[in-house]
């Protein structure tokens, strides 16, 4: 069995869950560079040399939390990532970006190379995670981005500072922290944008989802105009939320998105994706309660799907 474990051992149960997230992929494809538990999570970081990927999986998993292309690490290999980009053209001109969620850095690594004149805030709880991406995930610093090792809504209450883009990325494969879902937290991500700002947020769709509705409507509930952009076949949905009250077409937005990558070999067609996916939910009725810190549909939820849930998750 061609399996090498080059930190920390891996079991039979972590090598089954890791091939159930591969289609096709057997015990011989891959090579386990990393895998210890962390104060949060079971990290661990595999190789699938014949796809020249290397994946992050985070405790309990069943599916990818981030991919790398090994022969172009600031590549976006995953649906999600890529549509979160969209946000980019939806704000005219961004300066100023806080991402909440480090994962695998696809998204820093992306911003650094792309777009390199962008000032980038980084909020990830766990130090490991951090560590992890430096070692395994090509992921460096520079002077215009920083790396706060801290809770995403602890950041939020202390730090005075505001931004053009707030993207939000903190749900795992298989659990999420509930109070970065609620309205409480969707206000205070209104309050760290600028005029003209723009939020937006990975969520999962509505077949995995009991509450996807509800997290719909917290948003609607907080924000002038919202938009979905479905990441194709992921089981993942973005939602986008603006400061601006005037609605942006799908044209108007496709424009913005061939402007915005002119002359960029990016890997994917923003403007195409952003042209397909593209829904308005402003005017949308959505009847469901909004998510709440006291009373929150999810703290009920958790007790039928338990793994969908930050255990430990507690509202600062």
């Amino acid at each position: 069995m061609r399996v090498r474990v080059m930190a920390g051992i891996a079991t039979l149960a972590a090598l089954v869950t890791i091939l159930a997230a591969i289609p096709g992929a057997s015990s011989e494809d891959l090579i386990v560079r990393y895998d210890r538990e962390s104060r949060y999570y079971r990290i661990q970081v595999v190789d699938y040399p014949a796809k020249g990927r290397r994946c992050l999986y985070f405790s309990k998993s069943r599916g990818i939390q981030s991919s790398m292309i090994l022969a172009d690490p600031a590549r976006l290999d995953l649906k999600y990532s890529q549509t979160m980009i969209a946000a980019l053209a939806l704000h005219r001109e961004p300066r100023e970006v806080l991402l909440i969620g480090l994962g695998g850095a696809s998204i820093p690594k992306f911003l650094q190379k792309y777009f390199p004149e962008l000032e980038l805030d980084i909020v990830e709880l766990d130090p490991d995670v951090v560590r992890v991406c430096q070692d395994y995930f090509e992921f460096r610093g520079n002077a215009k981005t920083r790396v706060f090792v801290m809770d995403g809504r602890m950041y939020l209450k202390r730090a005075e500072k505001q931004y053009d883009l707030i993207l939000l990325d903190a749900y795992a494969a298989d659990h999420m922290p509930f109070h970065l879902t609620t309205v409480e937290f969707i206000q205070l991500v209104k309050s760290h944008l600028k005029p003209g700002g723009v939020v937006a947020s990975n969520l999962w769709e509505k077949a995995i989802n009991r509450f996807y509705l509800a997290e719909l409507k917290t948003f609607q509930a907080t924000f002038p105009q919202i938009y979905l952009l479905p990441a194709a076949q992921s089981g993942n949905i973005v939602v986008f939320g603006t400061m601006s009250e005037e609605p942006v077409t799908r044209k108007d937005w496709v424009l913005r998105a061939d402007e915005r990558v002119r002359g960029l070999d990016i890997g994917f067609d923003l403007a195409d994706l952003i042209g397909r996916e593209y829904r308005c939910l402003t005017d949308r009725k959505i009847d469901e309660a909004v998510l709440t810190d006291d009373k929150a549909p999810v703290n009920t939820l958790r007790h039928e799907h338990p793994k969908h849930f930050e255990e430990e998750g507690a509202s600062p």
